[in-house]
């Protein structure tokens, strides 16, 4: 590797100065280099540094430079600067280039979130353009308890490659967080894609089908291979490589309110919480002063009866159908809404109070729990 060359390109890119040291030389770190031999970068006594060539155990070299100096996605880019430049087998290039670009991509996604302005796309994320305009649906996975240590990214690859049948892009946002994209013809039924009629779209409601059911199987293979709690999101597909940080923070959201509003559940759609995602967006003031004024009607608050209207609303509205569902007689039903009627003076079975009835059980919710 041509050090001056790198060491050039990086000073051409951010204002701060570089080194590179022999390992040894290092004071505490040569012993820290070793224990993350596999990773292209680690800090040490704020000082940031990158493995250069590593496969010469006579001479490690590393290159530094102060660690609040770099974010996260310069961190990312000289990481992808420096495999570009290694001198390596073709094969092992490809994998670490690869590491390296979905290391960038994920700190571009991260510090995009973060920002109020759009963030250009760095430059070596420039030939994921095209892949999106095929169509890339994404999922997000989060996993909870278990192993102390996380599940290491190449186990969690090889599951969802032999999952999904085909290439994905496994970007870790964080421990234990996953981004995963696979392109849409992997998702989606490909033949019924290719006899689609070019003039209509899939219609929303198949769309959001097939993507469920996926996800659904998708999730069932995660949770048997681990001990732990896993949650899942997805999104329909997406055809612009811009859209990927909001639709990422969208899928996060939707992990946080099902969590919230849907704890039995541990795999969770977009479409649908848009009221639960209204109602968390209220003020936490005026929920608290609106729930307030409600207090005294404890009756809706009650665990038999917030489990009870769930059930209701979930099925329209339709006593017998809810009576069925929570195993109890048609009659003791009607009489668990009469006495919501009575102690509250809305009744459920009319649209207006049971929309009401629904807000006010989402606010108390949300406000109990976040």
């Amino acid at each position: 590797m041509d050090y001056k060359l790198l060491i050039q390109k990086l000073q051409q890119i951010m204002d701060t100065s570089f080194e590179i040291n022999e390992l040894q030389s290092i004071d505490d770190t040569k012993s820290i280099a070793e224990q993350r031999l596999g990773e292209a970068s680690f800090v040490v006594h704020d000082q940031l540094y990158f493995h250069l060539n590593n496969e010469n155990e006579e001479l490690p070299l590393v290159l530094s430079v102060p660690a609040h100096r770099v974010s996260a996605s310069e961190r990312a880019l000289i990481e992808w600067i420096i495999t570009s430049m290694q001198s390596v087998s073709p094969l092992q290039a490809d994998q670490t280039t690869e590491q390296s670009n979905m290391k960038l991509l994920g700190a571009w996604i991260l510090e995009q979130m973060n920002s109020s302005e759009p963030l250009a796309i760095p430059e070596g994320l420039g030939k994921l353009t095209p892949v999106f305009s095929e169509g890339i649906v994404p999922f997000y996975i989060t996993y909870e308890g278990g192993h102390d240590s996380g599940i290491a990214p190449k186990s969690m690859y090889k599951l969802l490659q032999s999952y999904f049948g085909g290439e994905i892009m496994l970007v870790l946002l964080q421990q234990d967080k996953w981004l995963v994209l696979a392109e849409e013809a992997i998702v989606l039924d490909r033949t019924e894609l290719k006899d689609m009629d070019q003039s209509t779209d899939r219609t929303e409601f198949a769309l959001e089908s097939e993507l469920m059911a996926f996800a659904e199987g998708l999730y069932e293979v995660v949770a048997n291979e681990w001990v732990g709690v896993f949650n899942l999101s997805v999104h329909s597909p997406l055809y612009t490589l811009e859209s990927l940080p909001s639709v990422t923070s969208l899928l996060m959201e939707t992990i946080q309110l099902g969590k919230i509003f849907r704890m039995s559940e541990h795999v969770y759609f977009p479409w649908q919480f848009t009221l639960e995602r209204l109602v968390s967006r209220i003020p936490e003031e005026q929920r608290s002063g609106y729930l307030d004024e409600v207090k005294e009607s404890s009756i809706l608050f009650d665990e038999e009866t917030i489990s009870t209207l769930e059930i209701f609303f979930q099925l329209d509205c339709n006593v017998s159908e809810t009576a069925k569902r929570l195993y109890i007689h048609r009659n003791t039903l009607i009489y668990r809404l009469d006495k919501i009627k009575q102690e509250t003076g809305l009744d459920v079975r009319s649209f207006k109070d049971a929309v009401l009835v629904k807000l006010t059980l989402l606010l108390y919710k949300v406000t109990k729990r976040l």
